[in-house]
């Protein structure tokens, strides 16, 4: 029913307010909206200017004492299960680039629960509603307004006596193209359902693509591997043939597209998983010497870009290795030597842009928050000219001990300082304290947050609407979105991270051990 609701948002708000609800702003940029923070009515009235849907009962949405600024709110809120939606419709708006703020709290539970603004030519743009006892401010970017009309307001579709509050609406023309894009790694999907493995929504077994692109997942990320699976090397033999080699990736960025999902494929030169540990070269690569390495970096990287083009999957980035705070392919590439680091790096960012000069270049690093690490290893890149335009970057709580908050301060400071934008390429966050055998799995606690958001699904969301709305609220939007990991690689009997090891990170997908979607979801889907 959600998902209709979403789409009729356009048809239904065609006449809920008064000819003089929004003048036009001539490019001021000011707040347009009638009665924005509810203080022309007493308490217990739909507030003036305001319309309300309801889709299964009445009297849910009321003006109530204790504001943000002034005397009265908006509430939603009843002692049974309640869906509706409060809004205004404003015309003579001057067309370009809008951003949303308000003023919210929240007593988390819903089904779903966000801002909104429709009637736009682009679709809906939303935010969801932290959990928050204090007020607390959330952000709507990048409204394409082209016509001179949106509709705000605010939507629940609630269990009985959640509640939330809404105050001080503020619409601002800043010009500002913005969409925050959340999706995930999905490399491990060919393998999950090879070995049996089942997706469900709603008690209804799906296609996992279908599910996440349903729930709002834009970005499709892809790891590739030289030669995975080849029983004559090591560590290629720990893992299973066929799974994340170029056959398999291309597969996986063809179903990706047909989901509309843009692709960030990393390449992490080696026949094995590579980190700031491990950086283990491909055995074809093992014997070549520094120059011949270069060229390999250039040829495959370039060869596999055309390989996606060739099948119409060109991805919109990508990422040269994985975690390279400590270097790649070591001992040539550690970042001891960093002028060779360089080289390498630049040989792969020259093949992706000779092959694909639209496609954007990522650098990713461990560690978000960490201010020392990301200005010493990007200032070397300045040094040796390392080419690339976006800090990719991996958030968990459990790794960093930081929270959200950090982040964004951090995040504002290094986007200023490098002039890059900023995509989390990894995050996860464990939605059970220990894996189906009472392991605590990779994730065994969530850091700062773990007295805040219990490792529940219900914790595990709460967690990602705090996240999305603040990461938002970065500079000029200069947080590009999210990447979960991992978010599909679910318990299953005979999947393990190697051939014969634990599956360590089925408490900390997206889906719960028989594979039924979590709520988390939500916070995907009505965060854009």
């Amino acid at each position: 029913m959600l998902r209709v609701v979403v789409v009729l948002f356009g048809l239904l708000m065609t006449d809920c307010s008064s000819d003089d609800a929004a003048k036009p702003d001539n490019g001021g940029g000011h707040s347009l909206i009638q009665n924005s923070g509810f203080e022309d009515d007493e308490p217990t009235q739909l507030p003036s200017g305001w319309s309300t849907d309801t889709y299964n009962d009445e009297d849910a949405d009321f003006t109530e004492s204790g504001g943000f600024s002034g005397k009265y709110a908006l509430v939603h809120r009843k002692s049974t299960p309640y869906a509706l939606f409060t809004h205004q419709a404003l015309s003579g708006l001057t067309n370009g680039y809008y951003s949303l703020t308000a003023w919210v709290k929240n007593s988390g539970g819903q089904k779903a629960c966000y801002l909104v603004v429709d009637g736009l030519q682009s679709g809906p743009k939303m935010t969801s509603l932290p959990v928050a006892s204090e007020w607390t401010k959330v952000i709507i970017r990048g409204i394409n307004v082209t016509d001179g009309n949106a509709t705000i307001g605010l939507f629940s579709d609630a269990n009985a006596n959640n509640w939330c509050a809404v105050d001080d609406f503020v619409l601002t023309k800043d010009d500002l193209p913005y969409e925050f894009l959340t999706g995930g790694d999905l490399s491990e999907l060919t393998y999950i359902e090879q070995m049996g493995g089942k997706f469900f929504e709603n008690g209804e077994e799906k296609d996992a693509m279908d599910i996440l692109a349903d729930n709002g997942f834009k970005l499709a990320r892809l790891r590739l591997y030289n030669d995975p699976g080849n029983p004559d090397f090591e560590p290629s033999k720990r893992l299973p043939a066929g799974i994340q080699d170029p056959s398999d990736i291309l597969a996986l960025a063809k179903r990706a597209k047909e989901h509309q999902m843009q692709i960030v494929l990393s390449f992490h030169y080696s026949d094995y998983w590579t980190n700031g540990a491990t950086q283990t070269k491909p055995h074809a690569w093992a014997s070549l010497d520094f120059e011949d390495l270069k060229d390999s970096v250039y040829q495959f990287t370039f060869d596999f870009m055309k390989a996606m083009e060739a099948q119409g999957t060109t991805p919109e980035f990508v990422s040269i290795g994985n975690e390279i705070q400590a270097g790649i392919l070591y001992p040539d590439g550690a970042v001891a030597n960093f002028s060779k680091l360089a080289e390498l790096l630049k040989s792969g960012s020259k093949a992706v842009r000779d092959a694909s000069p639209d496609t954007k270049v990522i650098l990713h690093l461990d560690d978000a928050g960490n201010r020392a690490k990301y200005d010493w290893f990007f200032g070397e890149c300045a040094k040796y000219d390392v080419d690339y335009d976006i800090v990719g970057a991996s958030y968990y709580p459990f790794w960093t001990k930081k929270t959200v908050e950090e982040i964004t301060e951090w995040a504002n400071d290094q986007s200023a300082k490098l002039n890059k934008p900023i995509l989390i390429m990894e995050s996860g966050y464990n939605w059970n304290p220990v894996l189906p055998d009472g392991y605590p799995g990779q994730l065994s606690d969530n850091g700062p947050y773990d007295d805040i958001y219990p490792s529940s699904p219900e914790g595990q969301k709460d967690f990602y609407l705090e996240c999305f709305n603040a990461l938002k609220f970065v500079d000029d939007g200069n947080v590009m979105g999210v990447l979960y990991w991992d978010p599909v690689m679910i318990a299953v009997p005979g999947v393990g991270w190697e051939l014969g090891a634990k599956n360590v990170v089925a408490n900390t997908t997206l889906f719960d051990f028989e594979g039924n979607g979590l709520p988390v979801l939500k916070a995907f889907k009505y965060n854009n």
